[in-house]
């Protein structure tokens, strides 16, 4: 190995290493159990929605597994909240992603029923909808779509989309509308290492369709289920207000259940990893606890952890939260650091979202120190002082001591292999520092506040400073410079 690849071995192994210690709180007792059967419960709805009219997804979707084909039909109701009339709409097709590795193409577009010629740029991955008429600012178009969508099949590795180790993912597997600001859509193409998504709040109507041996984990909840088609089982599954729709399904998945606060929670494992699937639950609804004591509610009435070919890497979803597999066998040890980070995603992305692809510190960072709320619950002060130095300190210290230190405050395509050191570690670090200068109760009004007055909105990091300075009466510039804005 080179010089570089020895730092970046040390860098990575430091930040990834989870730490012993005694298991946590006992969660509510629930029922452990296999299949597919589905209770009965109402179309769920957030705690708190946002003022505005939501876009509308509905969405049939159609798994045909033998030829690993996904497909598709398509309506979507746009509110323009711009603040201005709109030209065209444009929706963002992630599935063309190189790092999705999938093939997907629209057909049949329609606005208010009529047909429309459609355009792609950003390398395939944005499809520009134009309008015969502006559409003026608070008014809604209807626009309805097909698509066919061809799934990757991987032996091994990252896997968001496709079939691999016998269990299909479909991350963002339709069109997404993106996000305008005010002045333009946002069409950045990420990195593979950072997250692809920025996504308004949105409600959500699936029928998905898919072979009757799969056992389905989503987004949503599923509310009915219908057997018209041999072989075939259609779910009907709704949530609002939800980012994204992303579901796993596998013929190999069990499912234990538990409930915390009222909420349902289900761990979805694979044969032979039953002892962590358990263990991944009880960890899921002491986080739970943990952070609607810190930070308020979680919104929705159900929430699954899934076992995911995912590596050694997590991805979160509006109560979906993937795991990889490596994590439920040899890096067992690494499981319940990479379930209380993803979790913490649900208040700092689901609720309050910010850009991912051009300012990803803003969640990830939050999401990072929201473990040491966990921690401090389920362990106590002495855990959490080991969790900043090893997780934290000791990886971000090693990259400023070599000359790797870098401005927090960029696109993840400014950084490379020191994206978890600085995004999530250094990050983190600003937010440990944040709470020692305010000190734990003007701390968590920061947090309460920040989350009340941003939830299902794309909040920007002027906004979280310009809380942080209201609720605390404290000019934070000097702080938030030193650790945001510079590199040492």
């Amino acid at each position: 190995m080179s010089r570089l690849d020895w730092k970046i071995l040390l860098l990575s192994l430091v930040l990834l290493t989870a730490l012993a210690g005694c298991r946590p709180a006992d969660p509510d007792r629930g029922e452990t159990r296999g299949g597919t059967a589905i209770r009965p419960t109402a179309v769920p709805t957030a705690t708190e929605e946002p003022a505005g009219p939501m876009a509308e997804y509905y969405l049939e979707l159609s798994l045909d597994a033998d030829a690993a084909r996904l497909t598709g039909k398509e309506r979507v109701v746009f509110p323009n909240h711009t603040g201005g009339p709109l030209d065209e709409i444009v929706f963002r097709l992630y599935p063309n992603l190189p790092q999705r590795g999938g093939a997907m193409a629209v057909r049949d577009v329609t606005v208010e029923g009529r047909p429309v010629d459609v355009s792609l740029r950003a390398e395939n991955t944005s499809l520009v909808v134009p309008l015969e008429k502006p559409l003026p600012a608070e008014r809604d178009v209807s626009v309805e779509m097909a698509f066919d969508l061809q799934l990757p099949v991987v032996a091994e590795g990252y896997v968001l989309l496709g079939y691999s180790q016998g269990i299909w993912s479909a991350a963002d597997a339709y069109a997404l509308l993106a996000i305008h600001d005010g002045k333009a859509w946002l069409e950045d193409i990420a990195p593979a290492h950072g997250d692809a998504v920025t996504a308004a709040a949105a409600v959500y109507d699936v029928q998905l369709s898919l072979p009757a041996d799969l056992v389905l984990a989503t987004t949503g909840t599923k509310v009915g289920m219908s057997n018209d088609e041999p072989g075939t089982v259609t779910y009907h599954v709704s949530g609002r207000p939800l980012r994204e729709f992303a579901w796993l399904a596998s013929a190999d998945y069990r499912v234990s259940e538990t409930t915390a606060y009222g909420t349902l929670l289900r761990s979805y494992y694979l044969p032979g990893d039953e002892a962590a699937g358990q263990a991944t639950l009880n960890v899921a609804a002491a986080t739970l606890r943990a952070y609607n004591d810190a930070f308020g509610p979680y919104p929705y009435q159900e929430m699954a952890v899934v076992e995911a070919p995912l590596l050694h890497f997590g991805m979160e979803f509006p109560g979906l939260n993937l795991i990889g597999m490596d994590l439920y066998r040899h890096l067992r040890a690494q499981l319940e650091d990479r379930v209380v980070h993803e979790i913490a995603h649900q208040w700092w992305y689901a609720q309050v979202g910010n850009d991912q692809v051009n300012t990803p510190w803003l969640d990830e960072g939050l999401a990072e120190y929201s473990m040491a709320f966990y921690y401090r619950q389920v362990y106590g002060e002495a855990h959490v002082n080991t969790v900043v130095n090893q997780r934290w300190l000791v990886p971000y210290q090693v990259a400023v001591d070599n000359g790797y230190d870098a401005v927090v405050n960029q696109p993840a395509a400014a950084f490379a292999w020191e994206y978890e050191v600085i995004v999530y570690a250094k990050a983190a670090l600003f937010f440990h520092a944040l709470h020692g200068e305010l000190g734990d109760e003007v701390f968590s009004d920061v947090l309460h506040t920040y989350l009340s007055r941003y939830q299902w909105q794309i909040a920007r990091p002027d906004d979280f400073l310009s809380v942080a300075e209201e609720v605390s009466g404290q000019d934070l510039d000097d702080l938030y410079n030193r650790w945001i804005l510079s590199a040492q």
